[in-house]
Parts: C-alpha cells; structure tokens; sequence
C-alpha cells in the first residue's frame, strides 16, 4: 500500500526515456529549486538512468529517501526506452513506498508551445514508421495543454480532423509529413517546432497538475502508452 501525501509533495523527481535523450529534473519545493540532468544517451538509458539520478540527488545534498513522487513520461515513443524508463520508475517507487504520475510525453512537447511561444492549439505528431505518425491534438485550459479526443497512430493522411476555427501550431518529427497531415486534420498550420525531445520543466508541471488531480497511482500500476497496442486490439473488436 502506497504511503499517502496528505499535501503537496515538496521532492518530485520527473523521467522521461521515451526518445534517445534521458531527461531527469528535480523540483525541490522545500529550496525552491528546479535543476535537471539531460543528455543525449542514444541506446544507453540502462546503463546510465540509475547513476544520473543518484547524482542529481547528491548535487542537491539530498538521498532517494527524501523523494515524495516520481513523474515518469510514459510515451508513446522507442519501445526499449520507455521498458527502462518505467522498470527503474516501478523500481525505485516501490522501494520508497512512494506514488507517481504518467505524463503524456506528447503532451509535454504542447506544454512546452505553451510555455516558451504562447501556442494555445498544438498538433503533435512524432514519426512512428513509413507515412505513420503518433498523434496527439491539445488545447489550452487554465494554462495547461489538455488533450482533445485520444492519442492514436495511424497514417499521417488518416489523422482525425480538427477544428479549422483554431489557429494551429505543429509540433514534433512527424511534421516532415506536413502535406498529408493537412490534409488528414483539414487544417493548415503556419509554424512548426520540431522539439527533440520532452522537457522537464514541462514533465513536472503536467505531473504535478495531475497529482492534485488525483491522477497519482501505486508504482505497480506504471505502465508505458505503446500505442500501437491499440490499434492492434481493433480488429479483434470488430470481429466479435
């Protein structure tokens, strides 16, 4: 049984794994400080997370003891990367009886619009494989970017439509498809943003807006958003 936070967590340790960059911040409420360690690892995650975070821990005199949450970026992204991510989030979570948050990592590449250019209406589409992208549409509500219908994958061509009342930003790898996206949504966007990869400032926002959401879950329940799962379970369901 998790331990329960009656109040705001003062530690939160964010973990994003969904791309070659492992992106690990902290935000410590009680020192008022936010610092992270980011670097690009390519295939490494398993060999580095664990001594990036410990060290992350002692340049702010702190242990993993001292930690009230983990926010983890669950996807969608490179399947190997997000297993590590949540076996190490699962891992350390359990073993300090402590809960965490799943943050869409699309999301976060919206929040991250929001943040540094104003944009209030992203689409987020990362490269999946061939003319496929993932796909997520957000919109701003109370300063946070919320997501609007589902995330799915699918042909860049067969994205779902969107609202063409909105001005629209793209975001993400998969706006090299910008024609057939267009065309897919119906709507056109005048400027792109090709962010690599999560932010943790971004990862910490949206985790800790859906820890006061009450979105916070035993570590047992920390599970990585494939996507493509989804997909999968379509025909079965229209067999039936």
């Amino acid at each position: 049984m998790v331990k329960e936070i009656s109040d705001i967590p003062n530690r939160i340790l964010a973990i994003d794994t969904s791309t070659k960059t492992c992106v690990l911040g902290l935000q410590d409420k009680c020192s008022g400080e936010m610092t992270s360690a980011t670097e690009f690892v390519g295939r490494s995650h398993s060999e580095v997370i664990l001594p990036k975070i410990i060290k992350l821990l002692e340049g702010n005199e702190l242990g993993l003891e001292d930690l009230d949450l983990i926010v983890y970026g669950k996807g969608p992204g490179s399947f190997t990367g997000l297993r590590i991510g949540v076996g190490v989030v699962q891992g350390l979570a359990f073993g300090l009886d402590i809960p965490v948050v799943g943050v869409s990592s699309m999301a976060c590449l919206a929040q991250e619009a929001l943040r540094l250019q104003g944009c209030k209406n992203s689409i987020v589409a990362l490269t999946a494989r061939l003319e496929e992208v993932y796909y997520g549409v957000y919109s701003e509500v109370d300063g946070f970017m919320t997501l609007v219908g589902k995330e799915g994958v699918s042909e860049a061509i067969k994205m779902p439509p969107q609202d063409t009342r909105r001005h629209w930003v793209g975001l993400g790898s998969g706006w090299k498809l910008k024609p057939q996206i267009e065309k897919g949504t119906g709507v056109e966007v005048k400027k792109i943003y090709s962010s690599s990869h999560p932010n943790h400032i971004d990862i910490l926002a949206l985790g800790l807006e859906g820890f006061k959401n009450g979105n916070a879950v035993d570590a047992i329940f920390a599970q990585p958003e494939y996507l493509r799962e989804t997909v999968a379970d379509i025909p079965r369901t229209n067999l039936t």
